[in-house]
């Protein structure tokens, strides 16, 4: 642990630099105001703190996080208080602690999405939103009411239980005009509700909280593998169903275009219906999205999308005069932002295209694996898709023609010349017939 010394102050705050994990933390105590100091964790999180004695025992008083509302100045305040309770026999290190304990999993909840995003800055904000939605609507009401430090691991499997057989279920009416809230449940919204409280629990205990995440080790079933890859005959008549709707002007040609794009570049679905011409660079041919705008660029910066002919041919044609002044590529219909409601818009097409059991975001998948039957690597698949892991583009592996089949087909066509050899038609090619 190394410790320094200076007035806390903003500058000092800001210069006091990262310790290595080897090193642990680092101390800034503050020259002018006795035992008030600032730590400085690996992480690189910030945190103000008041180090005193009470009777034989020394005891640090955890301030708060740097950032609002907690400054320099701020925390000095609140240190500055302390004292003085200590000075009368109050102990707020204790009353912080019974405080703690006492802190509900509703108050969590409002915690987590009230502070949470200033420490995941990498997270969207639509998934911040829809990580508020399934804590309110599925953990709030069953553990709502109980403190969080004794929420028990089967309490919280029960939770998880009670949410995938339907018990926080409701359809009721929201606060827009004539609109309704119809909140699901079943496993998918389990799994997905049993993730977003591990990792709230896990935040809980970061950032002292909590004392463990009762979350963490809840076992699911693993959930059904619902891709759909389309063949390259099926991709065709998607294309030419496309193509007859805008001709006979059924469907608006703004969502045959994004519908286009999607399955010729592999984005995902936010990406393209948000997509901005200022993140539009035809002439080196890619689309440049910054980090808050894709779900693995807050991790590797922004993600660069690659366009084939097809797709710039797409874009030129979109792209809006100066006077129009169009800032999405895919402005709404009515009113500011970009389209929405392509979901109805792609049923319609391959209702037309005869596709069954096809969802948006097979587009993506079906990209993928055009790109696999066609002798892309696993890991340029992962780079094509923006993955962040390369472990994501594993799911594609089963895909790609087995090296241990080759072996033993050129052996048996060695030994027996006059066979006939072994035929693949890639997973593009028969996929309609396996129903993957």
């Amino acid at each position: 642990m190394e410790t320094r010394n200076a007035r806390i102050t903003k500058r000092s705050v800001d210069a006091t630099p990262t310790p290595s994990e080897e090193a642990g933390e680092t101390r800034l105590w503050d020259t002018d105001l006795k035992g008030y100091f600032l730590r400085v964790y690996p992480s690189g999180r910030r945190v103000y703190a008041l180090k005193y004695r009470m009777g034989p025992s020394q005891r640090i008083f955890t301030i708060g996080v740097h950032g609002s509302p907690y400054n320099p100045d701020t925390a000095r305040d609140a240190a500055e208080t302390a004292l003085r309770r200590i000075a009368d026999g109050e102990d707020p290190a204790t009353e912080k602690k019974e405080a703690r304990a006492a802190l509900t999993v509703t108050a969590l909840i409002d915690r987590y999405i009230e502070e949470g995003p200033a420490t995941k800055p990498s997270k969207r904000q639509s998934t911040w939103e829809n990580d508020a939605s399934n804590l309110r609507r599925h953990i709030k009401p069953l553990l709502g009411r109980k403190v969080a430090n004794q929420v028990t691991k089967a309490e919280a499997a029960r939770a998880i239980q009670d949410i995938s057989v339907g018990k926080t279920a409701v359809d009721e009416k929201s606060l827009k005009k004539r609109g309704r809230a119809i909140v699901k449940g079943g496993a998918g919204v389990a799994r997905r509700t049993r993730i977003t409280a591990a990792a709230m629990f896990s935040w809980g205990m970061e950032h002292g909280l909590v004392k463990s995440n009762p979350f963490a080790s809840v076992k699911m079933s693993a959930p059904p593998q619902r891709e759909r890859f389309l063949s390259r005959g099926e991709a065709a008549r998607l294309f030419a169903a496309l193509d007859a709707m805008v001709g006979e002007e059924s469907v608006n040609p703004a969502f045959c275009d994004a519908i286009r794009l999607l399955l010729l570049t592999g984005a995902r679905k936010t990406e393209i219906l948000g997509l901005k011409w200022g993140e539009v660079d035809i002439e080196r041919k890619i689309l440049r999205l910054p980090p808050e705008r894709t779900k693995a660029g807050g991790q590797n910066g922004e993600r660069r999308i690659i366009l084939s002919s097809a797709a710039i041919s797409i874009l030129k044609d979109r792209k809006p005069t100066k006077a129009k002044g169009e800032e999405f590529v895919f402005p709404a219909l009515r009113g500011e932002g970009h389209i929405v409601g392509i979901r109805r818009a792609f049923a319609k097409v391959c209702e037309r295209a005869e596709l069954t059991g096809v969802r948006i975001h097979d587009l993506r998948h079906s990209f993928a694996s055009f790109a696999v039957a066609d002798g892309a690597s696993l890991f340029l698949v992962g780079k094509l898709l923006g993955h962040a892991s390369a472990r994501t583009s594993e799911r594609y592996a089963h895909l790609s023609r087995d090296p241990l089949q080759d072996a033993v087909a050129a052996i048996g066509n060695s030994l027996v010349p006059n066979s006939e050899p072994d035929v693949d038609e890639g997973p593009a090619a028969n996929s309609a017939a396996t129903g993957q």
